[in-house]
């Protein structure tokens, strides 16, 4: 194979974009504006296969003369010839002609390889981005079929399986390498949180779930995913009163805090979110806290613990989670506690009555105002006086038990004088427009690497950052250079 010549990628291109004008001016009358559009990006796809052609002639084939030294002092020399390596990128695919340096019964070293930075396979990192995303909505099929369709690329489901997999291998390393938020973006409280999430299984994965998992008559079809978040918030006083209403009747409270002018809440700053379907509950719960560890190294701020009322979750969260220098706080959450609270008030008072509001939030106040043990009282007083009995009992049953076994986490009175969170939203809105919408939907069936892939190339990041090379991992000559693909980069962030 001969390597690309400049003047001859350069020709091919500017006679593919004069063509392309030419049939515009030929062809405008024949169609409406949607479809000469569709046409145009078809035909524009030709010319960008031109133009990497021009890009790969003008960076040429890595040749650095005739011989090159390795680190441990072997020469290698030049091999006559230029060894091609396939390059499937968004326009198409093409060979990249490369110099290849070798010695007898050594691997070939190519010099281009590192310099431009290929990708370990065939496929572009660009494209992979692409594979990537689309995985992240659809089934690996459905995506493929999606960019053959726009772009005319041909791809297979095992290929994007295989890149999503392949994608997600450094994401530990990532975040290990991960230069922290600057002292003066965080918030005074560091904040943790832990919520399940439940992970559609194909059927020889759900078999084994049903193999561990008792559950009587019921088949397990899904996996649970634990999710994590790490993040920092300023501290905010809030009264039990003010808390209680804006839980209970959100409207009444947005229209009270519109006419006195109220501050919004503060939001949580450079949240991490994690989420494994694959690691035990534990790991996650130590990647969170050495993220921790990496924003506040001396440990000099409160650390708040945020979770739901499973217990499991609790265990665990007291022995990884204790010790921490500036004092930490468990808070069970309060979103819980509500509804908990509504469940009593539906038993009692029916489905949406004004009554069982007024019910419901004057306990909520109570509750916030550290009182919990009344609450408990009085509920234990409606069953005896009112004699319940079915449903209706059980429901204010169920409440008692959920506040008597979280009771020592409800100390609400203490946690809003300290300004502390009380409500697991930041964590529970990963596990619903992460996790929920990213993992089910229709076709959708994950294996467990599968679904471990993609939860970790989940884009959690608001704005696209794209990372220049280098700045992450380190650099090796040849093609022992490790990489980390614009992928990785974009979507770890």
């Amino acid at each position: 194979m001969n390597a690309y010549d400049i003047e001859t990628s350069i020709a091919e291109g500017r006679d593919g974009f004069e063509s392309l004008i030419e049939w515009i001016l030929q062809n405008a009358d024949q169609y409406e504006a949607h479809e000469m559009e569709a046409l145009i990006f078809q035909k524009l796809i030709p010319l960008g296969l031109a133009a990497l052609k021009t890009y790969f002639a003008q960076r040429g084939t890595g040749e650095v003369g005739d011989e090159i030294q390795r680190e441990d002092g072997v020469i290698l020399a030049k091999e006559s010839g230029l060894h091609p390596r396939r390059y499937v990128s968004l326009f198409g695919a093409l060979p990249v002609p490369r110099t290849c340096y070798r010695t007898a019964g050594e691997p070939g070293v190519f010099p281009l390889d590192e310099e431009v930075n290929l990708p370990e396979r065939c496929y572009s990192y660009y494209l992979q981005e692409w594979m990537n995303l689309l995985s992240l909505d659809h089934p690996f099929a459905e995506g493929a079929e999606r960019l053959q369709h726009f772009f005319g690329v041909p791809l297979v489901e095992s290929g994007m399986v295989l890149v999503a997999r392949e994608g997600a291998r450094d994401y530990d390393a990532y975040y290990a390498h991960k230069t922290p938020p600057a002292p003066e973006e965080e918030g005074e409280l560091v904040v943790v949180s832990m919520d399940g999430k439940g992970v559609p299984m194909i059927q020889s994965e759900a078999a084994k779930l049903q193999a561990r998992e008792e559950s009587g008559d019921r088949r397990p079809k899904k996996k649970e995913a634990l999710v994590g978040v790490s993040y920092t918030v300023d501290r905010k006083e809030r009264s039990a009163a003010d808390l209680a209403e804006r839980l209970v009747n959100p409207e009444a409270h947005r229209a009270r805090r519109k006419e006195t002018g109220k501050e919004e809440e503060p939001k949580g700053q450079n949240i991490r979110r994690m989420a494994s379907v694959k690691r035990a509950k534990a790991d996650v719960m130590r990647e969170m806290k050495k993220d921790t560890e990496r924003r506040d190294p001396t440990q000099s701020k409160p650390l708040v613990v945020l979770l739901d009322g499973a217990l499991g979750l609790w265990s665990l969260a007291l022995g990884i989670f204790c010790g921490w220098r500036g004092g930490v706080t468990f808070i069970l959450d309060i979103i819980h506690v509500r509804n908990y609270l509504w469940e009593a008030a539906h038993a009692l008072h029916g489905v949406g009555s004004d009554a069982g509001r007024i019910w419901v939030q004057e306990r909520m106040e109570q509750i916030l105002k550290g009182g919990v043990g009344y609450v408990i009282g009085g509920l234990k007083q409606t069953i005896t006086k009112r004699r319940l009995k079915g449903s209706a009992r059980q429901a204010l049953e169920k409440a008692i038990t959920y506040f008597e076994g979280h009771k020592k986490w409800m100390r609400y009175d203490e946690y809003l004088a300290a300004g502390m969170p009380v409500a697991t939203g930041v964590v529970e809105s990963a596990c619903g427009s992460v996790v929920k919408k990213r993992m089910e939907g229709e076709g959708k069936r994950w294996s467990v690497e599968g679904a471990e892939a993609i939860l970790r190339l989940r884009p959690w990041r608001r704005a696209r950052t794209i990372w220049p090379i280098g700045d992450f991992m380190p650099r090796k000559s040849g093609n022992d250079c490790m990489k980390i693909s614009s992928t990785i980069r974009r979507l770890y962030s």
